[in-house]
């Protein structure tokens, strides 16, 4: 086959931009410092890339979703412990009170800080986390009690016993709340029934000692619920440990499909730059030759 001049400018021409694309790849990878720039550069790789990303958004999802589910284990276990204070004060009290020789200022006196203690458990029943009642169910933004005394003392809880739950891994879903009405009802009553005793003048000791075996159910319900919130934390701790395992290695994975070698890159980028330079070179001698065959 005849080689003529115009055939000898066409491949020259395209080599030239065959060239050129390969330097703007190049730059564009350096620039980026990812491996392809759109679908067609690695299908494959693409695809692993995207699967990726979607575990690690969702990786992200559930470590906000153990942070939240941490916050209002901690707020409620804060609570709890206060709560127990109270009621071990409270069982002090009773067994004190349950003996002959007080006289009418010390029940007075010991009637006093029962009300106080029964008060207390109702302000702790209202802990907040941010703006919501941690223990109202899902009435959020409702204190979990109304209270009355005129003249006799009443409790209605105003919260809901629906459960507030958290998604901490894919199909493990925890539930994070207490019910204020399981956790404070029993024992603001109890309180307030020793409260009342305690001012009745005709209330001996036998009576009084009556409620020794209440208050200590009482504080072993506390311990119990403790134990749930405690067992709770220990898996979110653990859980938030494997998330963050797993992060790392699909981290690595990640980068190991999509991150370039940019010293590999470089080099890459100087051969091509040399490859275009000489392209140049070899292009102008041909048109050179090209103009003189013309002129002849």
């Amino acid at each position: 086959m005849r080689v003529t001049n115009s055939m000898m400018v066409r491949n020259m021409l395209d080599n030239l931009q065959n060239n050129l694309d390969n330097l703007s790849d190049l730059n564009q990878k350096l620039g980026s410092g990812k491996v392809f720039q759109k679908p067609s550069d690695g299908p494959i790789e693409v695809s692993d890339s995207l699967n990726y990303k979607s575990i690690l958004n969702r990786n992200s999802q559930y470590q906000r979703n153990l942070s939240q589910a941490d916050n209002w284990l901690s707020a409620s276990e804060n609570a709890l412990n206060s709560a127990t204070d109270v009621i071990q004060r409270s069982r002090e009290l009773t067994i004190y009170a349950a003996t002959d020789s007080l006289t009418a200022a010390d029940r007075e006196q010991i009637a006093a800080e029962f009300k106080e203690l029964r008060n207390e458990m109702i302000d702790i029943s209202e802990t907040k986390l941010g703006d919501n009642y941690i223990f109202s169910g899902q009435n959020l933004k409702e204190k979990p009690f109304t209270v009355t005394e005129n003249p006799d003392f009443e409790l209605e809880y105003q919260g809901d016993n629906r459960g507030i739950t958290r998604q901490l891994n894919d199909g493990v879903q925890m539930k994070i709340n207490l019910s204020g009405e399981r956790v404070f009802q029993d024992d603001i009553e109890l309180l307030n029934d020793i409260y009342q005793e305690l001012s009745n003048e005709e209330a001996g000791a036998d009576e009084i000692g009556e409620y020794i075996a209440d208050v200590e159910a009482s504080l072993n319900d506390f311990t119990k619920l403790r134990s749930e919130l405690g067992a709770k934390t220990k898996r979110i701790t653990m859980t938030e440990s494997r998330l963050e395992a797993e992060e790392l290695q699909m981290r690595k994975l990640q980068s190991q499909n999509e991150d370039a070698d940019l010293a590999e890159v470089i080099t890459e980028l100087m051969m091509q730059e040399s490859v275009y330079n000489a392209s140049l070179a070899s292009g102008s001698r041909i048109m050179q030759q090209s103009l003189v065959d013309f002129i002849r």
